[in-house]
């Protein structure tokens, strides 16, 4: 199976999931994909206040290839709950399926958090102390978010979208 069909598998199953949410579960969860996402977006904010576009222009995104196992389940279900499912091209390699030589293909929001929470040392250098300790303090509220809501679906959801879709594909062709 290719990562573009696991891609599949993946988001039709977490769209199976978020649809089979207990109706006294759904404010919990709408409010973990809020906070999660709004997270992210502050993040991503502190980052751009030190100039982080001209920096990856600079080394050319280097810490966006490879990265199909970036997004984990939690991110995933969070565009799913937004009903904006990023498209992601695997043939692309090694430029990110979920972007382009022009960037990222989804808003701050929505990005993996792997991609959100990852400094260079070229960016790190450029950080004052307060927003280390705002970007830290955000890493463990993304965390914090994944772990309730994994608690709340009975699910990993912090396991890279492709490797969990590869345990659904096995599950169900045992059934």
């Amino acid at each position: 199976m290719d990562d573009q069909q696991l891609w599949n598998i993946g988001i039709t199953h977490l769209q199976t999931l978020y649809c089979s949410v207990p109706r006294e579960a759904e404010p919990g969860l709408t409010a973990l994909v809020t906070r999660y996402s709004q997270t992210k977006a502050e993040l991503a904010a502190v980052i751009a206040e030190i100039d982080a576009a001209s920096v990856c222009r600079h080394c050319g995104g280097q810490c966006c290839l490879n990265g199909k196992y970036r997004i984990n389940v939690f991110d995933a279900l969070v565009c799913v709950a937004r009903q904006n499912i990023p498209s992601a091209l695997f043939a692309q390699k090694p430029v990110c399926p979920y972007g382009s030589r022009d960037g990222c293909s989804m808003e701050p929001g929505v990005r993996p958090a792997d991609c959100i929470l990852f400094i260079c040392d070229a960016l790190d250098e450029k950080l004052s102390p307060d927003s280390r300790m705002i970007l830290a303090a955000g890493e463990q509220e993304l965390r914090a978010c994944i772990e309730q809501a994994s608690l709340l679906l009975g699910e990993p959801l912090r396991t890279p979208l492709l490797l969990w879709a590869e345990k659904q594909s096995d599950i169900n062709s045992i059934a």
